[in-house]
């Protein structure tokens, strides 16, 4: 129920805009009309929901059965994750939307997020001895996460970042 932040030209100009709704956005659709201060907003909510799914597990978490419902939070997380970074517009992705600090600090997170995520995918599975081919999938996509944040720290690393800070106005 909670309503993202809307456009910074709707917030400057003082009119009236539809948000969405945090559940909106976690949505292949709803990726696609994110606010960059949304965006950020978003980021920290998932941020939050992967560390309740890694440090408050449930009694039926059977985290050694793909099965189990570890395993179920871990995909539909990741599902979440991957359906916001392929589905943002393209003022919202990399190098285009370097000018802003939200879109920016965004990206990032999306793939510090998925880094999260699947170093405890890779620790449950060396942990229950689980097939090797579930890990493996897992550090690949931390490589690749941690490829694309090394990535937009070289887009921004001539950048003079002293003056920027992340906010809505």
């Amino acid at each position: 129920m909670t309503s993202l932040p809307s456009s910074e030209d709707s917030f400057e100009r003082g009119r009236p805009s539809q948000s969405l709704t945090l559940k909106e956005a976690m949505t292949a659709d709803g990726a696609k009309h994110l606010s960059p201060f949304g965006g950020v907003v978003l980021m920290a909510c998932l941020f939050g929901r992967n560390l309740i799914h890694l440090h408050r597990p449930d009694a039926d978490d059977r985290d050694g059965d793909l099965t189990g419902e570890f395993w179920r939070r871990h995909r539909h997380m990741d599902n979440i994750l991957l359906n916001i970074a392929l589905s943002l517009p393209s003022h919202f992705r990399l190098p285009m939307g370097l000018s802003d600090a939200n879109i920016v600090f965004t990206n990032m997170n999306i793939h510090a997020s998925t880094i999260c995520l699947h170093q405890a995918a890779i620790f449950k599975t060396e942990k229950n001895r689980m097939d090797t081919s579930v890990s493996a999938e897992s550090k690949v996509r931390c490589i690749t996460a941690a490829a694309e944040i090394a990535s937009i720290m070289r887009m921004i690393a001539h950048m003079d970042l002293s003056g920027v800070c992340l906010t809505s106005s």
